[in-house]
């Protein structure tokens, strides 16, 4: 047989083949058969174990030891071939000194040994091995046919190695009830029909799906992007960065896979979805299937699947897209990000259902803020809710229930009743202020939006404690310019006329970032906040000058996020002061937000240059106790009251009250009654919360007022 006639049959096995198990059957049988061994096997690396070989394909010897037999990448004939990566030929292989024997696999009579490393420019990955019974030359032409099987055969293996069985949709949770246990981040109960967000995509039910069309939509985007990807390839080999255009070989090699288009249209078939959201879906299970793989340079290809799916949404128009959603939407997402929140509109969101967040993360404080009940910590979330239609959230306790049946709709809804005729019995307004001798407690909003302004307002809080201005930001990816900026900070300021107003400058990173900003592995310890600000001078001063415009310096001020030292704070303060001085006139108030503890040790020098502190809780907490605000597995931990925070807190008052600058704290923490007490009792009398507890907790003091002789 010719030798290209052995390469094209090797393709056409894993082109024809029903499985990746059943393509290296294939191949080692038909490889046994066109060599003229007795033995054929295949070797790769095993998933969890970076350090093992593993015997996935073999013909010749016995079919129960595949999957079995494993080896150290440094042990045996075999681990000698993949740890030097070359081409090994052993005769009198039993008797080698490197040999290793697994009994009962029957390999002790062969005695030549080929190896054959499979791999690619950048990593060995397994070995192809072929054995025989008697001791055989190979001549050098035979070598390089040999190899050049490998060859084809490493690019086939690899690819196929990876794309391997995206896990199936579950389908053993389709047409019945299912009662899931999650963690309660904001109380509620209500019903609605989901709605998913994968990525910065949001699924869309408000129009019919038509499937032949999505079909044909992502057959388009699949040809543009392989276009994309070989025009990259031949540019980078022209201009000599071979590396790098090898890169977008593996890219292209990987979305040819015919596996990978196929499931995609499985999933618009079987599930009626667009070809965008499938798009996502499928290609995030590959992602968490790569990840899980212990070798660093296999692991690495979840990277490429991820700028796979990137092209091919680009292709689908649908990146960074805002889409309507309809009313009693339930929103379900794997973490949601402020970028995604804010490109909803909330006025017809029932209920956040999520696997990762914390109960101070954004999509926490965010239904906190709406009334919208929220639970976090429901794994496999999009794979259990493939098949609902209907779904209930109950924010109390954590429970989520998928296609409830008719008996379960009737009790919630019965406890639906209940609790909003409870709430509509316990509104009422109070207005009058909350003193303690001569000093009033004051309760200041902190608000993500112009309707949060709004209730604020309904709800008498004493001013906007905290304007998150980078929402606004977020809510076009990244898109806000000056003029824009003058209309959103006017209507801001619209509701609170004659009261104060704190503008927190961008606070843009860790959670809160478009896609203009760049991705880390660490984004809460990374480039956030001031930090951001100062680097980028022109994306500072716009936004300075748009509130310098707006603001009027008797009762708005602005606020520096993420301050690490008082050299970050002057230098931000000081262009602030040059821009209103050339603009002729008059800075308002500059306060610094402590939330990173070394700016705490520097406490004293703050007080002194800024005109007032905030201190942000929420990310203070996080940071003093190395605890992830938005890791459920670690919110059982969350506990501010926590003697060594509380005197955290106590050192920035003290620090304050020296130099005689004024202090509130902004957070979560204050709608704690007993934190809130304790606060009090330590002397902050300056508090911003969302707005929506803002009646209860001067309800809640008014109470204690009557009882506590202290607060007295």
């Amino acid at each position: 047989m010719r030798k290209l006639d052995v390469l094209l049959n090797i393709s056409n096995i894993i082109l024809d083949a029903s499985s990746h198990q059943n393509a290296l059957m294939e191949i080692v049988a038909y490889l046994k058969k066109v060599l003229e061994c007795d033995v054929c096997s295949i070797y790769l690396l095993n998933r969890m174990n970076d350090e093992q070989l593993c015997l996935v394909a073999t013909d010749g010897l016995h079919r129960d030891a595949i999957g079995k037999v494993t080896m150290r990448c440094d042990e045996g004939l075999t681990g000698r071939c993949y740890s030097t990566n070359s081409y090994t030929f052993i005769r009198n292989a039993s008797k080698h000194e490197g040999f290793k024997y697994f009994p009962g696999i029957g390999e002790e009579p062969f005695k030549t040994f080929i190896g054959i490393p499979l791999k690619n420019k950048a990593h060995t990955f397994g070995v192809l091995v072929l054995q025989f019974h008697q001791n055989k030359n190979v001549s050098p032409i035979r070598e390089k046919f040999l190899l050049a099987v490998a060859a084809q055969l490493s690019g086939m293996v690899l690819q196929h190695y990876l794309m391997e069985d995206a896990s199936a949709p579950e389908l053993e949770y389709m047409g019945r009830e299912i009662v899931l246990k999650g963690i309660p981040l904001s109380a509620g109960i209500t019903m609605g029909s989901p709605v998913r967000v994968i990525f910065r995509y949001i699924e869309s039910d408000l129009a019919a799906i038509d499937v032949r069309e999505e079909c044909q939509k992502l057959t388009a985007a699949f040809r543009k992007t392989a276009t994309d990807l070989k025009a990259l390839s031949r540019k980078l080999e022209k201009s000599g960065s071979a590396f790098e255009s090898e890169i977008f070989h593996t890219h292209l090699m990987i979305l040819e896979d015919p596996r990978l288009q196929s499931d995609i249209e499985r999933h618009i078939l079987d599930f009626t979805k667009s070809a965008a959201f499938s798009v996502r879906h499928v290609i995030d299970k590959y992602i968490d299937k790569f990840r899980a793989i212990a070798d660093p340079y296999l692991r690495e290809r979840a990277a490429d699947m991820e700028d796979i799916s990137q092209r091919l949404m680009c292709h689908l128009g649908v990146v960074s897209r805002q889409t309507e959603i309809k009313e009693d939407s339930i929103i379900l997402a794997d973490r949601l990000t402020p970028g995604e929140t804010a490109a909803l509109d909330l006025e017809k969101v029932n209920a956040f259902v999520t696997h990762v967040d914390g109960v101070t993360s954004h999509t926490a404080i965010l239904a906190k803020n709406r009334g919208i009940p929220a639970v976090t910590g429901i794994e496999k979330i999009f794979d259990i809710t493939e098949f609902a239609e209907w779904m209930i959230v109950d924010g109390f306790d954590g429970t989520v229930i998928i296609n409830p049946t008719e008996e379960t709709i009737l009790r919630y809804q019965a406890r639906i009743t209940e609790k909003q005729a409870t709430r509509q019995k316990k509104i009422k307004i109070i207005e009058e202020p909350i003193r303690i001798g001569s000093e009033t407690i004051s309760f200041d909003a902190n608000v993500s939006s112009v309707l949060d302004a709004e209730k604020a307002a309904q709800f008498k809080a004493s001013g906007i404690g905290l304007v998150r201005t980078e929402i606004f930001y977020l809510q076009n990816d990244g898109n806000f310019p000056y003029q824009e900026q003058l209309e959103t900070y006017q209507r801001i300021i619209h509701t609170f006329p004659d009261l104060s107003i704190v503008f927190r400058l961008f606070d843009i990173g860790s959670d809160k970032k478009s896609s203009r900003e760049a991705r880390e592995d660490n984004p809460a310890l990374g480039f956030r906040g001031a930090r951001l600000l100062i680097d980028d001078q022109s994306f500072f001063l716009d936004q300075v000058r748009a509130l310098l415009e707006v603001c009027d310096p008797a009762r708005h001020k602005l606020l520096i996020p993420f301050i690490a030292d008082a050299h970050e704070f002057n230098s931000l303060r000081l262009t602030i002061l040059q821009e209103a001085a050339r603009k002729g006139k008059a800075a308002p108030a500059i306060g610094v937000m402590v939330e990173i503890p070394s700016a705490v040790f520097q406490i004293a020098e703050l007080a002194q240059k800024a005109d007032f502190i905030s201190v942000g809780t929420n990310d203070l907490f996080q940071y003093f106790f190395a605890l992830d605000r938005a890791n459920p597995r670690v919110s059982n931990l969350y506990s501010p009251n926590s003697p060594a925070f509380l005197e955290l807190l106590q050192q920035v008052l003290l620090a304050c009250r020296a130099a005689h600058t004024p202090v509130e704290i902004c957070g979560e923490i204050a709608s704690d009654h007993t934190i809130l007490l304790k606060l009090i009792e330590m002397g902050y009398r300056h508090f911003s919360v969302n707005p929506y507890v803002i009646n209860e907790l001067r309800a809640f003091l008014l109470q204690e007022l009557q009882k506590s002789e202290w607060i007295l």
